[in-house]
């Protein structure tokens, strides 16, 4: 400014700046429940559980309706991830691993369990809670912190019951929960097991196991492992498997394949179907499939990691310093990453080995607990 004129030349050549006009007639907006239902479906199919459990599902009606339907539901379960849930008794809140566009992420949930966690399916925990004159069962979902008790025992004055499973029966779009007993009326104890059907049952009923061995329905206790549609009952030392069909409530006995009766085996779900991993050395197993429909077992592969044994010391000497000898470690199978990766625990550290089984790739994660006493089950984050 030179003696209070302007000295501004505009673009447009004037020396008269350019406004903004309102336009005259009707202003075009969009308003958020005008967006076609196939793009809402889109973008809430993509949001992380939590960001739709707290805002999305509260926008607009249109949105909380979305996210309530059957569809959606389905569709979040297809496009999840199945990963690991890792309980430490030290730590209420789990930690996640998982498996997102080939890479290994770890997260730290933001809820916390106070309990033990004894299975999952589709995201939803089944928990207890020890009241005075007994254990209480109920599900859990812990993203909306949203808990069903389940109804109580068949008897508590003459079974004992131990651990239980859940699963998801996809043609009836049912949650089942398992229950193995021992009857304290004869003797021998006989063991069982019951099921009920979570929100429609208010008894439980008992699975016939009249057609399973003695020594098969010595194998009904403990937490089952659970693939889609199937409880899984096995012991390590053991060399047969329980098969409960969640649907037909049917339970059937299976033989482990001959040879590997006395070798150290680990029964790994992958969410999909039941896995068997018999050692062979320190560092070699193979890994079989069962087929759950048939009970028919598949070689899959060797995860052979004795050329590796140079680079697993060296970095736990890094890691763990003089503290842990890398010759006291156990290093033992825990769990899959979408049938990828296969995830071992380096016993006693907070350290896992991530074995990639097509590639053939090792990578080692450090898990942010102060307690070694680690508990892993299959899981997938849920809405």
């Amino acid at each position: 400014m030179v003696g209070g004129k302007s000295n501004c030349v505009y673009v447009n050549g004037s020396n008269r700046p350019y406004y903004h006009r309102r336009c005259k007639g009707k202003i075009s907006s969009t308003n958020i429940e005008s967006l076609p239902d196939e793009l809402v479906f889109d973008i809430l199919l993509h949001l992380p559980s939590e960001d739709i459990h707290r805002g999305a599902r509260l926008v607009c009606k249109k949105w909380y309706n979305t996210v309530r339907t059957r569809n959606f539901r389905c569709a979040r379960l297809r496009n999840s991830s199945v990963g690991l849930l890792i309980h430490s008794s030290g730590d209420e809140r789990p930690i996640f691993l998982t498996l997102e566009k080939g890479r290994v992420e770890m997260s730290k949930l933001s809820y916390k369990i106070p309990g033990r966690v004894w299975t999952s399916c589709n995201g939803l925990i089944l928990d207890y809670e020890v009241i005075r004159d007994g254990i209480y069962l109920f599900t859990l979902n812990p993203t909306t912190k949203r808990c069903f008790d389940l109804p109580p025992f068949i008897s508590r004055s003459d079974s004992s019951y131990d651990n239980s499973g859940i699963a998801y029966a996809a043609a009836s779009m049912e949650y089942k929960v398992a229950q193995t007993f021992s009857s304290r009326l004869r003797y021998p104890f006989v063991r069982g097991c019951a099921i009920l059907t979570v929100g429609v049952d208010k008894f439980w009923r008992r699975v016939d196991t009249e057609n399973l061995s003695l020594i098969g329905r010595e194998i009904l206790r403990g937490v089952p492992l659970t693939t889609e549609g199937y409880f899984h009952w096995t012991r390590r030392e053991g060399t047969r498997v329980l098969t409960l069909n969640v649907e037909t409530e049917i339970i059937t006995e299976t033989l482990v394949p001959n040879g590997y009766g006395e070798r150290t085996k680990y029964y790994l779900s992958t969410g999909r179907s039941l896995t068997l991993l018999i050692a062979c050395s320190e560092f070699l197993w193979e890994v079989l499939k069962m087929k759950s429909e048939t009970g028919e077992w598949t070689e899959l592969t060797k995860v052979d990691l004795k050329a590796r044994k140079c680079e697993f010391e060296q970095f736990f000497r890094e890691c763990c310093g003089p503290v842990v000898q890398p010759s006291s470690l156990v290093i033992k199978p825990v769990g899959w990453l979408d049938e990828e990766v296969l995830v071992l625990n380096a016993f006693p550290t907070l350290v896992c080995v991530l074995y990639k089984v097509r590639t053939r790739e090792i990578d080692f994660v450090e898990l942010d607990f102060d307690d070694d006493d680690l508990n892993f089950q299959v899981h997938r984050i849920r809405m």
